[in-house]
């Protein structure tokens, strides 16, 4: 089975944003950018159900020019070999040290490169409770590019048990 295209809506478990939010704050307390994935189960044509939040092998670099983070192909590789037949890497989020917005690097930084790959930007290094709607949250579109959805797109999107 493969991620299909036509994915619309996610279902996320409140354990999960509040997992992710840790994973990405613990790097950001030493001003660094994190990387966290979220895998689960596509359930139809339309629906994925989250089922966890995992920290992948990175590695972060900060400079006077800046923060970077990226997630090595073997470390991605790694990931999928233990993942079940049945679950996959449906979101990637990570972090920037002010606001949230997709930038040129992470447009280039393809850790999921399927068509509607949602990649999520978490501002401030996830100081603050994780709230998508406080997030940059974008979807790959082949022959677009990354794009970013409205409030009202990740409102219905996007729900949160």
């Amino acid at each position: 089975m493969r991620i299909p295209a036509t994915l619309q809506h996610y279902t996320v478990p409140a354990t999960v944003l509040s997992d992710s939010r840790e994973m990405l704050r613990e790097r950001g307390l030493k001003g660094l950018e994190a990387v966290v994935v979220w895998v689960g189960n596509v359930v139809d044509d339309t629906t994925a159900r989250i089922t966890a939040a995992v920290s992948p092998g990175q590695i972060a670099y900060r400079s006077d020019a800046g923060c970077a983070v990226e997630v090595p192909p073997e470390a991605l590789s790694e990931l999928i070999e233990i993942l079940p037949d049945d679950v996959f890497v449906l979101a990637r989020l990570h972090t920037h040290p002010t606001e949230a917005y997709h930038s040129d690097v992470d447009d280039t930084n393809m850790l999921i490169s399927h068509h509607g790959a949602i990649s999520i930007v978490v501002p401030y290094f996830a100081r603050d409770a994780l709230k998508l709607a406080r997030c940059s949250v974008n979807e790959l579109r082949h022959g677009t590019g990354w794009v970013e959805l409205t409030a009202a797109e990740v409102s219905r999107r996007f729900t949160v048990l």
